[in-house]
């Protein structure tokens, strides 16, 4: 038996970057949150396409 593969090993490793990956993803959701509220007062206004338009329009 291969002694270099360790598939739990991997497995744990998998594990701990989804759950950095998902803290990550949340975290930046917040500060969107927080960023859209102190900018226009609704942090709602994240979710509406014309926000995005516009973001992609000072983008370029």
């Amino acid at each position: 038996m291969n002694n270099w593969f360790n598939g739990a090993a991997i497995l744990a490793q998998l594990k701990n970057i989804g759950k950095y990956l998902l803290l990550l993803f949340i975290v930046m959701l917040i500060g969107a949150f927080v960023g859209c509220g102190v900018a226009s007062g609704n942090p709602f206004n994240l979710f509406f396409p014309s926000t995005w338009i516009h973001f992609f329009q000072f983008l370029n």
